[in-house]
């Protein structure tokens, strides 16, 4: 399952629609093309991402012990991830910033989507906006803030996790998440609501270390 992953990262550099974090000259564009051959390319490449996102939930339900994996699913907020694996995922509306830890290897981000925007914040950080966003970040090491609407990530490796999901009335859904290997599109009575106070946790070590902490505690 890991080599298929491998193989669909390889393919996805290829394909044409790659807004890559090493093409740190790229002149930024007000909307991503919406002519028909954009569509196809977008269609396409939802496919890819579609097959990459089920080696990742297989790769999940069989990761190592020392390897954590999260699911998020309908998330309504924030979720932040700071680690080295690989990471999946959707974003209906809102902005996600992505820091590149190793700019140096041969993994990049993939970030695709409709009306979207992509502003360069520094050397190793871009800020993407846009409607119907799918990202994919398969190796090296990433910081990645989601925040918005329809958040759902499934991700593998080691590093720290944040959840805070933002309610605009008490006791609105804000989703859902699972940090034990469940795939919460498919498991939803097995995850938890997301936390309506920021919340850390750590992708990775023993069960213990991987309890909730409010942030800031």
């Amino acid at each position: 399952m890991a080599r298929d992953v491998e193989s669909t990262a390889r393919a996805g550099r290829r394909e044409s629609l790659t807004l890559s974090l090493h093409a740190s000259h790229r002149r930024l564009t007000a909307d991503a093309d919406t002519g028909p051959g954009a569509v196809r390319k977008l269609a396409i490449i939802s496919c890819a991402f579609a097959a990459a996102l089920a080696a990742l939930a297989g790769l999940a339900g069989a990761a190592e012990p020392n390897v954590g994996a999260l699911s998020v699913e309908r998330g309504k907020g924030v979720v932040m991830l700071d680690l080295r694996g690989s990471v999946l995922g959707r974003l209906a509306t809102g902005t996600l910033r992505v820091t590149d830890h190793t700019p140096g290897d041969r993994y990049g981000a993939l970030v695709v989507g409709r009306k979207l925007v992509q502003e360069r914040l520094g050397p190793r950080t871009v800020l993407y906006r846009g409607q119907g966003m799918r990202f994919r970040m398969l190796g090296g090491g990433y910081r990645i803030l989601a925040r918005g609407i329809g958040i759902d990530v499934s991700a593998v490796g080691r590093g720290v996790v944040m959840l805070d999901g933002e309610p605009k009335v008490p006791g609105e859904d804000t989703g859902v998440y699972s940090l034990d290997g469940a795939d919460c599109e498919l498991e939803p009575e097995l995850c938890a609501p997301l936390p309506t106070e920021p919340e850390r946790f750590v992708l990775g070590p023993s069960t213990d270390e991987r309890r909730p902490r409010v942030v800031g505690s």
